[in-house]
């Protein structure tokens, strides 16, 4: 669909063309009949109800809006390829790569997709976390900038979802609550995204050892570090040394 801003989503959504696409893949949609769709694409995939109940992915910067319009869909903006049953959904932009490789190796195995992998030269992208930007995110909402700023000010120590709160001069809840409504994150994701990030970028243009990187970044040693990387980002520390990212 080519859409990058929520007003183009939004004035998307309201036209003959896209209802005429809603309908189509309410025909479609079967429990043999596999549907994808990839970055702003998964709109029309939320329209047709296809993702209520589900779990999905959008591009990072549009997630929020994705489970703002859709909140039956049981969101997942971290990777770049999320199947659910006959539902495969992927990011944004060049994920629709990372998607028709997830579609190739579904249906014809693992050494054609590794194959045509390699004939294209596209790495393995398991997550869309190293190209996420919490700036962006939080473009839209200045109150909750003071939490970023505060955290950044901050990374080499525990922070406290108060003190985070007390930065926007919010309450707790209402912080929570509104952190939520503009990323689509909790305060602890919010906390943790910006940490491994950060993590990230000092990885490949400082020259930091782990330990040297996870101190940097609030975290006690190196095996923490690793650990919440995984969990973020599903892949280790090291796999993102040599890569580029913008």
């Amino acid at each position: 669909m080519g859409l990058a801003t929520e007003r183009e989503v939004r004035e998307t959504t309201q036209t003959v063309q896209f209802a005429t696409l809603t309908e189509a893949l309410v025909k479609l949609a079967a429990p043999e009949t596999i549907i994808a769709g990839s970055c702003s694409g998964c709109f029309a995939l939320g329209q047709a109800g296809l993702l209520d109940g589900r779990v999905a992915t959008t591009t990072w910067w549009l997630a929020p809006l994705l489970k703002t319009m859709y909140p039956r869909v049981r969101l997942n903006s971290r990777d770049i390829v999320v199947e659910d049953g006959p539902l495969v959904t992927a990011g944004a932009a060049f994920s629709h790569i990372d998607l028709l490789l997830h579609l190739i190796e579904r249906f014809a195995g693992f050494a054609v997709a590794e194959d045509c992998r390699r004939f294209m030269m596209a790495d393995s992208r398991p997550s869309q976390l190293p190209y996420l930007s919490v700036a962006t995110l939080l473009s839209a909402a200045p109150d909750l900038q003071q939490a970023e700023l505060f955290l950044r000010r901050n990374i080499r120590r525990q922070v406290s979802i108060a003190e985070l709160a007390a930065a926007c001069g919010m309450s707790p809840r209402t912080f929570s609550r509104h952190l939520q409504r503009v990323t689509a994150m909790t305060p602890t994701a919010f906390v943790q995204t910006l940490r491994v990030t950060e993590a990230i970028r000092l990885l490949r243009t400082r020259g930091l050892t782990a330990d040297e990187i996870a101190a940097r970044v609030g975290y006690a040693d190196a095996t923490a570090l690793r650990r919440a990387m995984r969990k973020r980002t599903g892949r280790t520390l090291d796999s993102f040394r040599e890569e580029q990212y913008p």
